[in-house]
């Protein structure tokens, strides 16, 4: 078939629409999980996260991306059984990206982490499964699938397990533990930085011909990206990292100056130099300390000496400490309530006159409030949301686990932080690289059918829209990622920077890795995974394992119920009878 398929051009379009909420959906889940531990263990907060992830996301999409929906989309089914009905595989990819879309948000909506790369493909085999029948599936490829279930979370928790424990053991516990994280740090940069440049250059460059036939070749890149890689860590010995170290000592010894100052011996009250505010109380009429600078207890005996003149006093004095109380008390006498009475008439005509003569401007403030406070709003209903307390109130499990974690080195931890953004960056790209196909494969063959009117499982994905998917990862994350955030972040285990940093690591060299060989892995399982082997490191009681088991619980769930509901919504589509069949 040459024609170009212009009656189904509603597909194109809503395909596109979906399209952008199953990438939306991706962002609130699995780019949340890959930024939970980070904003977990604070090293940076959730606006720092969208705006890391919008950079590397892109990154990762534009280098690596395209290679990974292309082996999605291509190897699931037998596209040869769709040679002569590229028009089934259109209405198969549709279906599956509604099917996908729903699921995954009401998945977010719940909280629950699951995995959007073996959604969108139970989805895909739903569809050829309902059309073509079981002989239409690449079992021999989509084994690889179901052995990346448990290969994927045990591979990263054992590889999350090993760099915590070797960085806990010979550098929080050991002697002189900010000395050992400062070296360490140097060889993390190095190792990271080699590796990243790998897979860039040796699977990102595919999509250029030219560098990949003429230019590419393993015997120089390989040490070239080590030797950058060493070149990195050098600087972080010299000069980057005296530099971080000097400033963090010159905070350190500014915060215990702070504190030494704060702990020295109280002095006596002096009342002469504290300001404080006359307060006429019905009984009592005890003089208060307040912040505003308005007359101290030295120019109550001016007050008292005014009265006087004009009125009788009653009582040696008119006040009096009372040592017990902490406060001055004094007799009340009518010369003191008529002055509160003058005082307050006063008061209140010169409200009225500035209320008077201000009306426009008080207008004009409260609708810049009005403004504000939606603003104020949006930003509490998404990055300025306290997940922790949120997290705590949600399960007194998890705030039991937090308060129990032990405590290492606080500057380690600040140190690490810079750790977990750079290890939050590359997991970021890893993503990027291998989760956007997800939705990218489906759409990009929805429309290359639709513009050629054939089915071409090699066709190269085109980059608007893997742009595309991009924005919809940003917004995902900013507007809904907080839900998935609090179950990956707070309710697994305990973190900090470096345990974060660890599980981080762990889960992005895991996600590289099986982009650069060709396998979907999940990236929600591999975090998931990372974060329970690190908190494995310090005991089985530092692991949630119900909600570790809620997860694994929803990774099986999510892909057999994808494949049922995206198999019924295609039938529907399919088989349905016709107004258009019958009318001829």
């Amino acid at each position: 078939m040459s024609e170009k398929l212009d009656e189904y051009l509603w597909i194109a379009v809503v395909g596109g629409i979906f399209g952008f909420v199953y990438c939306f959906a991706i962002g609130a889940n699995d780019v949340a999980n890959a930024f939970a531990t980070s904003v977990a263990s604070k090293s940076i907060n959730l606006k720092q996260a969208v705006v890391i992830a919008s950079i590397f996301e892109f990154c990762g999409v534009l280098f690596l991306g395209a290679s990974v929906a292309s082996t999605v989309r291509g190897k699931i089914f037998d596209a040869y059984q769709y040679e002569d009905e590229p028009e089934i595989v259109m209405l198969g990819m549709f279906t599956s990206l509604v099917a996908a879309s729903f699921m995954m948000l009401g998945a977010t909506y719940l909280g629950l982490p699951v995995s959007t790369t073996h959604t969108v493909i139970g989805c895909i085999i739903g569809f050829t499964i309902a059309a073509k029948g079981f002989g239409s599936v690449n079992w021999s490829e989509t084994k690889n699938i179901f052995i990346s279930w448990a290969a994927a979370p045990l591979l990263t928790g054992a590889i999350g397990f090993g760099i915590f424990f070797f960085i806990r053991r010979f550098v929080l516990l050991g002697n002189e533990p900010f000395r050992r994280g400062y070296y360490t740090f140097s060889f993390i940069l190095f190792a990271t930085i080699a590796i990243n440049l790998f897979f860039v250059l040796s699977k990102g460059t595919k999509n250029f011909e030219n560098f990949q036939e003429n230019v590419y070749d393993i015997t120089w890149v390989l040490p070239t990206c080590f030797g950058i890689g060493a070149f990195v860590g050098l600087l972080w010995v010299w000069p980057v990292g005296p530099m971080i170290k000097k400033r963090m000592e010159a905070k350190r010894t500014e915060a215990a100056t702070e504190h030494a100052a704060n702990e020295g011996p109280p002095q006596a009250p002096a009342f002469q130099s504290t300001p404080s505010v006359v307060s006429i109380g019905s009984s009592t009429g005890r003089i208060r300390p307040a912040v505003s600078h308005t007359p101290s207890v030295r120019s109550i005996g001016s007050i008292g000496s005014s009265i006087g003149s004009h009125h009788e006093r009653r009582g040696s004095q008119l006040a009096e400490y009372d040592p017990e109380e902490g406060a001055i008390k004094f007799a009340i006498s009518e010369s003191v309530k008529s002055l509160k009475l003058t005082i307050d008439s006063e008061a209140e005509e010169e409200d009225v006159t500035e209320h008077a003569g201000n009306i426009d401007e008080t207008v004009r403030v409260k609708k810049k409030k009005t403004k504000k406070s939606f603003l104020v709003r949006f930003e509490e209903a998404t990055y300025k949301q306290n997940l922790e307390e949120q997290s705590f109130l949600e399960s007194k499990a998890t705030q039991e686990c937090w308060e129990n974690a032990a405590q290492y080195d606080g500057d380690v931890e600040q140190l690490f932080t810079y750790v977990q953004v750079f290890t939050a960056s590359l997991s970021s790209f890893a993503h990027g690289a291998n989760d956007i196909a997800n939705a990218i494969a489906p759409l990009s063959a929805i429309i290359a059918i639709y513009r050629t009117g054939e089915l071409d499982a090699e066709a190269p994905v085109q980059k608007w829209i893997l742009a595309f998917g991009g924005v919809a990862l940003s917004l995902g994350l900013l507007l809904y990622g907080y839900k998935v955030m609090k179950t990956v972040g707070y309710k697994l285990t305990a973190l900090s920077p470096t345990r974060g940093s660890s599980a981080s690591l762990a889960a992005s060299l895991t996600v590289a890795t099986a982009s650069y060989i060709g396998i979907p892995v999940s990236t929600t399982q591999c975090i998931v995974g990372a974060v329970a082997g690190i908190g494995l490191v310090e005991g089985r009681k530092n692991v949630q394992w119900l909600q570790l088991g809620k997860c694994v619980v929803g990774w099986i769930l999510v892909f057999f119920v994808a494949v049922v509901f995206s198999a019924g919504l295609f039938a529907f589509c399919a088989y349905s009878p016709s107004l258009v069949s019958y009318s001829g």
